[in-house]
């Protein structure tokens, strides 16, 4: 399950790593360079010696500066990977998330309850929050950060924290009345619409067990449960461009889209299905990528699709979990964060 790969992140400390595993006792790999449906990935890359990595960004202005988070912190790297610095921030790192605004580079990192920014490139970190509950997820659009967090509670409410960009001016904004002990795992946004997605987990899943999936249509100031048909939590979204369409993948139920903002949702592929990351290529929006867990019977491993979702292809990385995914600013190439293993490259085909 996703909370394998990511909740880790959040309920463990950092410690130093076992010589062969990562947390949850997940052994440490190391996938050969490999050549699959014109994907051609190359030698592992770990920051500092770290193969348990959950996620990266990459600068579209230029695709050799790198963050990666994990479970022991943040590296950034300014050469594709030769040399890394460590940022100063204390214990495993949830969410990543960059944007740039007025010219400047933004890059946010959920460690805890404690929300960083950084506005040089890495060389100074700040806390700009502290929440109730760990930081799940991030994202920025309309202007507005949004964070959502993971609740272990029904005792409070659940719902989306925003602010502007420096972290000011914030306010709590509850889901609809009920909706407690949520982990928001995903946040989206349609740039043609403005409205805004949240796809959540019930952290002790009451049965029957029906995760809400939410749509704010004014900025993140109300929700409205969009879950319909979808048959389990959301653990990954993301908007069309072109059109709104938004795409749900669940974890382990398949891939799901909506043409009309939530109201309906119509299954996609289903075999094989990435179940824990997902991206749309920006240069050709009808092409997706999406990791896959390594679980059970499943092999993990990154797939491709180039007609909407509708059909998956292998592409390579299997024996891991390719939690975290990002291209560089021409689509030129893709990056892949395996967790248990490192940070891996390929040119886009």
């Amino acid at each position: 399950m996703k909370a394998i790969v990511a909740l880790l992140l959040v309920l463990f400390a950092a410690a130093p790593l076992a010589a062969a595993t990562c947390p949850f006792n997940i052994p440490v790999v190391t996938i050969p360079p490999q050549q699959i449906n014109g994907y051609s990935w190359g030698t592992v890359i770990r920051p500092m010696g770290d193969a348990c990595v959950g996620d990266i960004a990459v600068e579209p202005a230029n695709a050799s500066e790198w963050y990666v988070s994990g479970q022991n912190g943040l590296y950034r790297t300014a050469d594709g990977g030769a040399t890394w610095v460590k940022a100063p921030i204390a214990g495993p790192i949830a969410a990543l998330y960059m944007t740039h605004a007025d010219n400047l580079q933004l890059v946010y990192a959920g460690a805890g309850t404690k929300l960083y920014l950084t506005r040089d490139h890495g060389q100074n970190w700040t806390v700009i929050h502290t929440f109730g509950a760990a930081v799940q997820s991030l994202l920025v659009a309309n202007g507005t950060l949004f964070v959502g967090q993971g609740w272990a509670t029904h005792a409070v409410p659940s719902g989306i924290w925003t602010s502007n960009l420096g972290g000011g001016l914030g306010q709590f904004h509850p889901f609809p009345a009920g909706q407690t002990g949520l982990i928001v795992w995903t946040l989206s946004s349609d740039p043609l619409s403005g409205a805004l997605y949240a796809g959540t987990e019930i952290f002790d899943h009451p049965q029957p067990y029906h995760p809400p999936f939410f749509r704010s249509d004014d900025n993140g100031v109300t929700w409205k449960n969009v879950a319909g048909t979808l048959p389990w939590h959301v653990v990954a979204s993301a908007v069309r461009p072109a059109d709104g369409s938004v795409f749900a993948l669940t974890e382990g139920a398949g891939l799901f889209v909506s043409t009309n903002k939530g109201v309906t949702w119509h299954p996609l592929a289903n075999n094989p299905v990435p179940s824990v990351s997902l991206l749309i290529d920006a240069k050709k929006p009808t092409r997706l990528f999406g990791g896959r867990q390594k679980f059970g019977n499943m092999n993990g491993g990154i797939f491709v699709s180039a007609d909407a979702g509708q059909t998956f292809a292998n592409i390579g990385l299997e024996g891991a979990t390719v939690h975290g995914l990002a291209m560089n600013g021409a689509g030129t190439r893709i990056y892949a964060a395996v967790y248990g293993s490192g940070v891996y490259v390929s040119s886009v085909p």
